[in-house]
């Protein structure tokens, strides 16, 4: 295992592993047009690893997780679903072309090119069903209504421990008492094992899917409820 080191906004450094010899792996990572088909639509995402390393590649988890959605796994008609840590936006562009209402989100410098990959991916009338907007997790959580999601989606949002307290005070804020997590991730370390055992001290957690050519875990979440007689 190599790990090729990319460097935050923040200053912070990120260790993004990939396989040594999977030299066709990591060069998709370098093409500036990866092509899907989701939903009936062909999808071609920009990525810009070189400017935005991490936050502009389209991780194996995202695929993992789009296809999971496209299984008809969750009801996304009318549904009101948020994407964290979205990079490319390719899971919140497959969300809204099944027929969901999605935001969007991510750091501040990777907005203008989150942007471009939705306008040129969704048809003129899904569009205004759309919404790209700033979420520093742990930050103008204000801005977001306590609960307001029905569904909250993140695909390799699991990598930086400095992030684990943050990412999941947004969880806690964006969910309400029906609202469905849904995370995909490859489990790398052990400290991806602690993120999943400080979710599950407030959220009911299980593992719904499994891609074992892509070793890439999907993790369905729930609040858990508060009984009255405990």
């Amino acid at each position: 295992m190599s790990q090729q080191v990319a460097e935050l906004d923040s200053g912070e450094m990120a260790l993004v592993p990939y396989e040594e010899g999977a030299g066709i792996g990591l060069q998709k990572f370098h093409k500036p047009l990866a092509t899907f088909s989701f939903a009936n639509h062909t999808i071609q995402i920009r990525q810009d690893w070189r400017q935005l390393g991490v936050a502009a590649v389209v991780w194996d988890a995202a695929i993992v997780l789009s296809t999971y959605l496209e299984m008809g796994a969750v009801e996304l008609r009318g549904c009101s679903a948020v994407e964290l840590g979205a990079g490319t936006g390719l899971v919140g562009i497959v969300a809204a072309l099944l027929g969901a209402h999605v935001t969007i989100t991510d750091r501040q410098v990777a907005l203008e090119f989150l942007k471009s990959n939705v306008e040129a991916n969704l048809p003129p009338h899904i569009q205004p069903k759309v919404v790209v907007k700033e979420l520093t997790w742990g930050q103008n959580l204000e801005s977001f209504s306590p609960g307001e999601f029905d569904l909250i989606l993140g695909a390799d949002v699991i990598y930086l421990e400095d992030t684990f307290t943050d990412l999941l005070q947004t969880l806690v804020h964006l969910c309400g008492n029906r609202s469905v997590i849904l995370l995909a991730c490859r489990i790398r370390y052990e400290r991806d094992n602690n993120f999943l055992t400080m979710l599950e001290r407030q959220f009911t957690v299980s593992k719904v899917h499994y891609d074992p050519e892509k070793d890439v875990h999907i993790y369905k979440a729930q609040k858990r409820s508060r009984r009255k007689d405990l």
